[in-house]
């Protein structure tokens, strides 16, 4: 079924100024809602809290006279034509502790007080109702030396209401927008111009790995300028261009020594075809023919061979699955038999207790033990014993031959690889075929000179063998 085509930008730099725009989107929507939850008792508390700075300020520059008496607001610190011309919208009162009104700019002559509720100078902030018109008032002390005077100062909602709908929302409105959008177009700009900094490294990196092919497998992309959270992907990527670069040597080393392996018998071949062409006996074309069939016989086991390491290579070829290895071991046993028999070796079988099911490729651990077997006959003197031991774990294939010199253990495992004692049969690729067998399964091989001989240990990766 056809995936859904996906709407995302494909420019990196455009995801995240994406995801940036959303989320200020979000979140202005969401401040937004809040603000439209919270607008009506915002508003009541911002109108209380700021008629109560108004009648602080306004405290500050009352007059007195020469008795000590109130005379109003000074004249050259306020305007006094609102008290005039709204005296009905906007009301200012002096009164004493006890209520009685020193001064007032609208003629009452009783103090300002909630609606049944009688005089209260500790009552600070305070709803209204006079004649008729709702309005939020303030008492505000002011401390004389020698008395202590209240300064009172109301405002209707009506006037606040109708400055705020027709002049003061309709102005934040056209501000917020106006705001928003320069922010927005801002934003925009200088996160593009950020984003295109921070990721040059990034624009580097990948013309450096544009620019890597097989013949410069060994460059690497820097990762000094990269930020934090993508050095762990550029380290990675240089980390699967170091096992390119090795399956590419290997590839190459690999096929250079087939090469060489496979030309010299077919030099002899070649040989053996014109000595035949001109040897004119019996005898010497049954010779010749003898010789070619041996260097026939030769090239197809190496060839066999690296088709082998091939196979044992690739992950995908084994099926590691639950079984029992006794069946597979001694059907190698029995197969190496014939072999051991034509070398006049003798194999001996040993089982430890505790040997259960291990989790293997069956026909890999044929050929597994096949090519230890067969490795430690041909190394056996004539009448000599391979020991093959089998543990829970594992197991070990030793022989009684002249062993391997120290600095050549090493070496066992190498392609095409042959000791001085080689026999001219052998290509050097059963132990390499036995090191992709070993690692495909996760376990560990070691090859080591014993008492007698050489001693090559198989065993699980969880656990050591016996003796170890």
């Amino acid at each position: 079924m056809p995936s859904a085509k996906s709407h995302w930008p494909r420019s990196f730099r455009g995801r995240l100024l994406l995801v940036y725009v959303a989320g200020m989107l979000l979140s202005g929507g969401l401040v937004m809602a809040v603000v439209m939850v919270l607008l009506e008792p915002l508003e009541r508390y911002m109108l209380q809290h700021s008629v109560i700075e108004r009648a602080e300020s306004i405290a500050r520059i009352i007059r007195f006279d020469g008795a000590g008496l109130p005379l109003g607001p000074d004249r050259s610190h306020i305007d006094e034509w609102p008290f005039a011309s709204l005296s009905e919208e906007v009301v200012l009162r002096i009164v004493d502790p006890h209520g009685a009104v020193f001064y007032t700019t609208d003629g009452k002559t009783f103090p300002l007080a909630p609606e049944g509720v009688g005089f209260d100078p500790q009552r600070k902030g305070f709803a209204l109702q006079r004649d008729g018109v709702a309005m939020h008032a303030a008492t505000v002390p002011l401390q004389r030396p020698d008395r202590l005077w209240y300064v009172q100062f109301a405002i209707s909602d009506r006037i606040v209401l109708l400055l705020q709908h027709s002049i003061g929302l309709p102005a934040l409105r056209k501000g917020i927008v106006a705001t928003c959008l320069t922010f927005l177009v801002i934003f925009v700009i200088a996160m593009h111009l950020t984003l295109r900094r921070v990721l040059k490294p990034l624009r580097i990196a990948s013309l450096q790995a544009q620019r890597i092919t097989p013949q410069s497998l060994g460059d690497r992309l820097a990762l000094g300028d990269l930020p934090s959270e993508l050095v762990p992907l550029v380290d990675a990527f240089n980390r699967a261009l170091d096992r390119v670069q090795l399956g590419f040597q290997t590839q190459q080393e690999f096929l250079a020594n087939a090469a060489h392996e496979l030309k010299t018998p077919l030099s002899l071949i070649r040989a053996q075809v014109e000595l035949g062409g001109h040897s004119g006996g019996k005898d010497g074309g049954s010779g010749h023919s003898r010789y070619l069939l041996q260097d026939i016989d030769r090239m197809a086991r190496q060839v066999q061979q690296l088709l082998h390491l091939a196979e044992a290579s690739e992950q995908r070829n084994y099926r590691i699955e639950r079984c029992d290895p006794r069946s597979a071991i001694l059907e190698a046993s029995d197969f190496m038999d014939r072999v051991a028999e034509r070398s006049q070796v003798q194999i001996a079988l040993l089982f430890d207790e505790g040997v259960g099911p291990w989790d293997a490729d069956r026909g890999a651990l044929f050929t597994l033990l096949k090519n230890l077997l067969e490795n430690a006959i041909q190394h056996s003197p004539p009448h000599r014993v391979v020991r093959l031991q089998v543990h829970g774990r594992g197991f070990v294939v030793s022989d009684e031959g002249p062993g391997v010199a120290p600095e050549h253990l090493g070496k066992l495992f190498e392609r095409f690889w042959r000791g001085a004692s080689r026999r001219d049969e052998g290509a050097g690729l059963g132990l390499s075929i036995c090191q992709e067998i070993v690692a495909a399964h996760g376990w560990t091989i070691e090859a080591r000179n014993g008492a007698v001989g050489l001693e090559v240990r198989v065993t699980h990766a969880s656990a050591p063998g016996p003796g170890e």
